[in-house]
C-alpha cells in the first residue's frame, strides 16, 4: 500500500464520484514504491461496491482521461491474470538517505580542550574570550570600537546574509491580456479532460476565468504561474461542464443558418402494451417531463413473462439510464409487475 499514491488519488477531478472511488481503489492496491500495482477487476469492484461491468466501464473511462495505464497480465500457464496498473500522472516522493557523520575514536569534552582532541574548539564557551570589548565591573552596553566609531557606520553584515530589504516573489495579478494555452500544450490529465468539454466551452471557461481573477481584491489573487492555476481550474469544473452539457447548456453563440430539422432518434413504442403503457406514466410523473422526454421517452419497454428491458437508442444512452434512472424504472416495474420482476438494460439502433 501507497500513502502517498493514495492521497494523490483523493485529490484528482474525474467529474463522477464512481470513477473517483475507483481510482482511489486502484491506488489502495499500489505497491510502496508507487509506480505500479496488480488487483483483480473483481477484488476492484468488492472494494469500491459496485459490479465487475461497472468497475470496468470506470477503469475504461480512467484510461481515457489518461489517469491511470492499464494492461493485462498472463500467467505462466496461459490463463488470465491479474490487471496491472499504472499512474502516469503521479511522481512518487524521493526519499534521500544521507550516512549519519562517523563517531571519533577518542572520546573528547565539548567545553574543555585535551590532548590530541581536534575536535574541542580552542576556546571554551563557557570563558570568555582574551578579545573582548567589556574592560571590567560596571560595564552595561558593548559598542565597537575604532575607527569606525567616530564616523558612526553600521557593522558589515555576514557574507551571504539576504537584505531584509529584499521581499520574497509573491508572484503576480493576472495580465489583462491573458490568454489560454492550446489545448494540446496543456499537460496530459488536463488536456484529457478539456477535450471532453463541449464545443465553444475552452474559451467560455477561460474567460470566466480571467474575469473571475481580474475582479478578485484578495491576496490570493496573485500567482506565481497562470498557466498551472488554469490547469487546476479545468480539473475543478469539468464536472460542472458535463453535467450543464447534458442538461442543454450552451457555451457558443447559435449558427445564423438554420439547420434543417432532423427527425429525433427514438424506438418505436406503439407495439407497447397496457403494463409498460403504465410504467410510462409513473415514471414520466417522478422524473418530469424534461428528463422523461430526453432520456426514457426514445427508449422501448419490453415486457416479457416478469421481465423488462429497457431498450435504449445507443450505448451511451443505455448506460445513463441504468447509472441515473435505475431505481427510478425499477419503482415504477414492481408497481405494476409485482415485486419480483426483473428489470435489465440493452442499446439497439433504431431504424432509419
Amino acid at each position: 500500500m501507497s500513502w502517498e499514491a493514495e492521497n494523490w488519488a483523493r485529490q484528482q477531478r474525474t467529474g463522477d464520484p464512481v470513477t473517483k472511488a475507483v481510482l482511489v481503489g486502484i491506488a489502495n492496491w499500489m505497491n510502496p514504491k508507487g509506480d505500479e500495482c496488480q488487483v483483480s477487476m473483481r477484488r476492484l469492484a468488492d472494494e469500491v461496491e459496485i459490479s465487475v461491468r461497472t468497475a470496468q466501464r470506470h477503469v475504461q473511462r480512467l484510461a481515457e482521461l489518461g489517469f491511470i495505464v492499464k494492461s493485462d497480465a498472463v500467467r505462466s500457464d496461459g490463463g488470465q491474470g491479474w490487471n496491472s496498473f499504472r499512474f502516469p500522472g503521479y511522481k512518487p516522493p524521493r526519499v534521500s538517505h544521507v550516512e549519519p557523520p562517523a563517531k571519533a575514536d577518542t572520546p573528547h569534552d565539548n567545553l574543555t580542550g585535551g590532548e590530541g582532541d581536534k575536535l574541542t574548539p580552542p576556546h571554551d564557551k563557557l570563558t570568555p574570550s582574551p578579545a573582548t570589548d567589556c574592560h571590567g565591573e560596571g560595564d552595561t552596553a558593548v559598542s565597537w570600537e575604532g575607527s569606525d566609531k567616530d564616523n558612526n557606520k553600521p557593522p558589515i553584515a555576514p557574507q551571504g546574509a539576504k537584505d531584509p530589504a529584499e521581499k520574497r516573489n509573491r508572484g503576480s495579478r493576472i495580465p489583462a491580456d491573458w490568454k489560454p494555452p492550446a489545448l494540446s500544450d496543456l499537460p496530459p490529465a488536463a488536456k484529457a479532460k478539456a477535450r471532453q468539454w463541449p464545443t465553444g466551452a475552452y474559451e467560455a471557461e477561460a474567460e470566466a476565468f480571467q474575469n473571475f481573477w481580474l475582479a478578485e481584491a484578495s491576496g490570493r489573487a496573485c500567482k506565481l504561474d497562470w498557466d498551472k492555476a488554469w490547469c487546476t481550474w479545468i480539473n475543478r469544473s469539468t464536472g460542472q461542464i458535463l453535467r450543464d452539457a447534458r442538461s442543454g447548456v450552451q457555451h457558443s453563440a447559435p449558427s445564423s443558418t438554420p439547420r434543417p430539422a432532423q427527425p429525433a432518434k427514438a424506438h418505436d413504442t406503439s407495439r407497447e402494451n397496457g403494463a409498460a403503457a403504465k410504467i410510462r406514466t409513473l415514471v414520466k410523473a417522478k422524473l418530469g417531463d424534461q428528463q422523461y422526454d430526453r432520456w426514457v421517452a426514445p427508449s422501448r419497454l419490453d415486457i416479457d413473462a416478469g421481465t423488462m428491458t429497457a431498450v435504449a437508442v445507443s450505448s451511451f444512452a443505455s448506460n445513463y439510464l441504468r447509472d441515473n434512472f435505475a431505481n427510478d424504472l425499477a419503482q415504477a416495474m414492481h408497481a405494476v409487475l409485482g415485486p419480483d420482476a426483473d428489470l435489465r438494460f440493452a442499446n439497439e439502433q433504431p431504424p432509419a
